[in-house]
């Protein structure tokens, strides 16, 4: 099913570029590109504060991007996709979730960056980077941008639900900056790797089944 009329294209080229902007991040930060170093410094001294609210929404929001809280909230968003007979869209889910988590498990091995030193607000084990919170929401809310795109007919509810899953990867990166387990370096990889695997992955379900709907109804 399509509600919309005008699907998202094919989005291979822009996953390719997302691909290099990637690769040449996770070389930077490997590297430890001075960069990189100046980046982080600029940005924790931007995010970064004592203020207490500040420090009990952290640290509570933080736990929204979750291994677990990801993982549960991608099998019941397939559960609800196969209920309702959608299952493109359900193996779409999971296929993106699949392959962005477990290639950050690859990649967070390869790299091998340790955490920041000073004291962390909340626990964090493993390596740092990419953040894995930030692989893990953008990827989950990258595609719930696509589901909604492709499914919601209203305009005014299609904008509001994608700027509320924009929202969710950027705070929960920021939270991650904000309880020291995570340079900004790693949130930005995070973010970058997450969206790569849903530009790719939207380019196979265009390529398999969106675009053999669009000729089949063309057809009729």
């Amino acid at each position: 099913m399509i509600n919309t009329k005008n699907p998202p294209r094919d989005t291979l080229v822009p996953g390719i570029i997302f691909v290099v902007i990637y690769a040449a991040w996770a070389m930077l930060v490997s590297s430890g590109s001075p960069f990189i170093h100046s980046f982080d410094n600029a940005v924790i001294s931007i995010v970064c504060n004592n203020n207490l609210t500040n420090v009990a929404f952290a640290k509570t929001f933080t736990n929204l991007g979750n291994t677990s809280t990801i993982t549960i909230e991608t099998i019941i968003l397939f559960i609800l996709l196969i209920t309702f007979k959608q299952y493109a869209y359900a193996w779409f889910t999971a296929g993106v979730m699949i392959c962005a988590n477990g290639y950050n498990w690859i990649i967070k091995h390869a790299v091998e960056r340790q955490r920041p030193t000073v004291h962390h607000l909340v626990y964090a084990d493993g390596y740092s980077f990419p953040s894995g919170h930030s692989v893990g929401s953008a990827a989950l809310f990258g595609v719930l941008i696509i589901l909604t795109i492709l499914l919601i007919k209203s305009k005014f509810w299609k904008t509001l639900l994608i700027i509320i899953w924009a929202l969710f990867p950027i705070l929960i990166g920021y939270t991650r900056i904000f309880v020291h387990v995570h340079y900004p370096s790693d949130v930005f990889g995070g973010w970058i790797e997450g969206i790569t695997f849903v530009l790719l992955g939207y380019s196979f379900l265009y390529h398999f089944y969106i675009e053999p709907k669009m000729l089949e109804k063309s057809r009729k």
